[in-house]
Order: structure tokens, then C-alpha cells, then sequence
């Protein structure tokens, strides 16, 4: 279906299946840290969603628009796995290699892939569906708006956010995943003592989420067990003004580092490879949840910020243990 049909009428997802409604101009103009969620799926692609994606796939309520997420939706991680465990949500796993991975090596553990393309969604679902596990389910949602009301305030244990999109453009920047609005809704679904895990090897995103996590550290909601460490991580490569490899600028607080060593957890997935081979500097940060409640100063003030945005992108634009351990087994090599 073209574009403009789907504008007017009902429509299909070509990758879960799941019918959409009719878009009009009540489609709330949003911030999104994905350019489009579409791709080309090929003929296997298809035929793996056709047989396996009712045992894989969440079916997801619509707001609006594909993606979007009903606000009185519930995804209840109990119900769907039909057992209690520990639970880690991965958002935008992409072909799903380290979680696939991770799901494994631990079988006692329950894994939701929170992810927007098509074609990932495929992967991931065909690749589950080949190895017979039974520990993994993929979301096919915006993750800010399935964080902030479908899953179960404290439901995880684990979030991981691994190579997010850096969008490297200025003009982009609003369009990055991790910022403090995000960070409040990864709060708001991580138990008390939880783990997020971050990584990147884009220079300039990594002090960006060093600054968040130290933001949302300093307002109790999380604590920063390497805030300060390995300062000097990646200076034999650094270059003056590149922004994907550059010196470490400092915190707004004045700190350098705060880096955690690899999580070897996640496997050495094609793209973290092709990252170091390229010259860049992975950096990895932990941050583990506290007791402290999102108060309504804090949800307000997010709230407002996500409004502002969200104003901005409608007008100019068109269409536990000691550093986070947590006792995962690693996946093999």
C-alpha cells in the first residue's frame, strides 16, 4: 500500500501482520529516534513471520500510527512468558545478535526485544524460531511510549540500550534516544537495584549519555558506580574535533570518564566490530536503579520538555553487585 493510502484507510504491517488505523491530521506529531520503520523483507523473511511470528510477536495497540502505543495498553511480562523471571529489555536490538545470544546462555531469564524495522524484526524472529527459544519476544513499538505506560512500573531487571542511532547531524541531535526523558522511563520500569546498560562508539553520544547518567544520578533516580572511571579511554585515538572520536570534553560537572568496563554479556556483535575496526572507541556505562520514586517534579518537568520537543519537530520538519554485575552467564563465542 503507498503512502497515501495508508493516510486514509486501514492498513497492514507488512512485518507482524497487525492491522493499523486510518491516519489523519489527529496523528500527534512526536519526536522519534527512528527515521521510518519500514525495509524490504525477503521471501524467507516472510515465510519466518508467516509460521512463527504468532509465538513470537507481542501484539501491540496502536495510538495512532505505526509503532505508536495505546496508552491503556498493559504488557504484562508475566502473562506473556506464563512464568516469573527475571526479565531484560533490550531497545533496538537490531538483528537481535547479542540478544539472541544472551537468551541462550540463559534460559532462566526472559528477554523483550523492543524494535522498530521490519526486517530486524524478522531476523530476530526467524533466528529465535531456528535456536527453539522459548525466553524471547519482540515488540514492534516506539520504546519511549511502551516505557512510559505499557510495562509494569519495576517489571526488569535489566534495560539495555547497545549502539543506539548517534544521528550525527546538529540538526538531529533531538532525535537521539538517551536523554533525560528517556532515562526517567528506563527508572520507571527497572526494579529497584536494576541494571541499564548502555554503549556506544560514537564519541559525542557517549558524553551525552555520561551527562544524562550523571544528571539522573544526581536526582537520586539512579546511582553511577563509574562516574570518574577511565578518563583516559580511547586517547591514543582521539582526534582533535572529530566528533565520532574525539577528546572527552568533560561532564558539565567538570568529570572526565565515567566508563565502565565491557559487558561481557553482550557478544561482539558485526556492527561493534565493524565500530573498532573503523578506529572508534566503544564505551560502555552502567547505572543501577535506586529505591527513589519518580516524583511528579521530575515527570513534570520531563513531560514539559517532551512537549517542547515534540512542538519543535512539528514545525520544522515535513511527514545489584559492584558496577552492575548481575550474574548473566556470557554467550559463547
Amino acid at each position: 500500500m503507498d503512502k497515501a493510502a495508508k493516510h486514509t484507510s486501514a492498513w497492514a504491517d507488512a512485518a507482524t501482520g497487525q492491522m493499523h488505523p486510518a491516519r489523519s491530521h489527529e496523528v500527534h506529531a512526536r519526536v522519534r529516534s527512528f527515521s521510518r520503520a519500514g525495509g524490504r523483507l525477503r521471501a524467507s523473511q516472510h515465510a519466518a513471520l508467516e509460521r512463527h511470528g504468532d509465538s513470537y510477536l507481542v501484539q501491540v495497540p496502536r495510538r495512532d500510527a505505526i509503532r505508536t502505543v495505546d496508552p491503556d495498553f498493559v504488557l504484562d511480562p508475566q502473562q506473556v512468558f506464563g512464568r516469573r523471571a527475571p526479565l531484560i529489555v533490550e531497545v533496538g536490538p537490531g538483528g537481535g545478535e547479542a540478544l539472541l545470544a544472551a537468551a541462550k546462555a540463559n534460559p532462566d531469564t526472559d528477554f523483550f526485544a523492543v524494535e522498530v524495522w521490519e526486517t530486524a524484526i524478522a531476523k530476530i524472529v526467524s533466528a529465535a524460531a531456528a535456536q527453539a527459544l522459548d525466553n524471547v519476544k519482540v515488540v514492534a513499538a516506539d520504546a519511549s511510549q511502551l516505557l512510559a505506560t505499557a510495562l509494569p512500573v519495576g517489571c526488569a531487571s535489566e534495560v539495555w540500550t547497545f549502539f543506539p542511532d548517534p544521528w550525527r547531524k546538529s540538526r538531529h541531535r533531538k532525535r537521539r534516544l538517551v536523554n533525560e526523558a528517556y532515562a526517567a522511563l528506563v527508572a520507571r520500569v527497572l526494579a529497584p537495584g536494576g541494571v541499564w546498560r548502555l554503549a556506544t562508539d560514537w564519541a559525542d553520544y557517549a558524553w551525552q549519555m555520561r551527562d544524562v547518567v550523571e544528571a539522573v544520578s544526581a536526582k537520586g533516580l539512579f546511582t553511577y558506580p563509574d562516574a570518574g572511571a577511565r578518563p583516559q579511554l580511547g586517547s591514543d585515538t582521539w582526534v582533535e574535533g572529530d566528533k565520532g572520536n574525539g577528546p572527552d570534553p568533560g561532564s558539565p560537572r567538570g568529570v572526565m570518564g565515567g566508563w565502565s568496563q565491557r559487558f561481557s554479556g553482550r557478544k561482539l556483535t558485526r556492527f561493534e566490530a565493524r565500530g573498532i575496526a573503523e578506529g572508534r572507541t566503544i564505551r560502555d556505562l552502567t547505572a543501577l536503579r535506586t529505591d527513589q520514586k519518580l516524583t511528579p517534579e521530575i515527570d513534570s518537568r520531563e513531560a514539559a520538555q517532551r512537549e517542547v520537543a515534540q512542538r519543535e519537530v512539528a514545525q520544522s520538519e515535513v511527514a545489584q553487585p559492584e558496577n552492575g554485575a548481575s550474574g548473566l552467564r556470557a554467550p559463547s563465542a
